[in-house]
């Protein structure tokens, strides 16, 4: 595995790992379509007409489930129209990751929804503990090999 790459790709600013999120591994797409699969298949029609309007519940199932699949954040690092606020100071700061920066942990990172939620200052507290390379193979092991086997 190229660590480096691993960095620079795929662990966002932030410290979210993008083998681990739902829009960046297709996993959302799926769940979706099982979804709109299921209201055919098993009948859910029946239980639904009525309360709500299926032909737009299924359009939305089927755009949902045709989604584009997330290049993840680094991919969008630079752009002129970033709306996040992490990214755009991260890669201003010529930064790989915000564990790098003088003020980590700052406001901005403890104070995002996002960051909180998924533990992202707590993966970037461990790659500066643990190191990186260290870090990736155990999410490898933890979790990305059991979601991929």
């Amino acid at each position: 595995m190229n660590y480096k790459q691993e960095k620079t790709r795929y662990i966002s600013y932030c410290g979210a790992y993008c083998y681990l999120c739902d829009w960046f591994t297709d996993r959302h797409r799926k769940v979706f379509q099982t979804a709109l699969d299921s209201i055919e298949l098993y009948g859910f029609k029946r239980w639904l007409q009525g309360r709500v309007d299926i032909k737009n519940l299924k359009l939305g199932l089927k755009i949902l489930a045709n989604s584009n699949i997330c290049s993840g954040c680094k991919a969008e690092a630079g752009s002129p129209n970033d709306r996040c606020k992490i990214r755009k100071c991260a890669y201003s700061k010529g930064l790989e990751l915000c564990s790098e920066c003088d003020n980590f942990p700052c406001s901005l990172l403890k104070t995002n929804k996002g960051v909180v939620k998924f533990h992202c200052l707590e993966n970037l507290q461990e790659i500066k503990t643990k190191g990186l390379k260290r870090w990736i193979d155990q999410q490898w092991q933890e979790y990305i090999n059991n979601e991929l086997y």
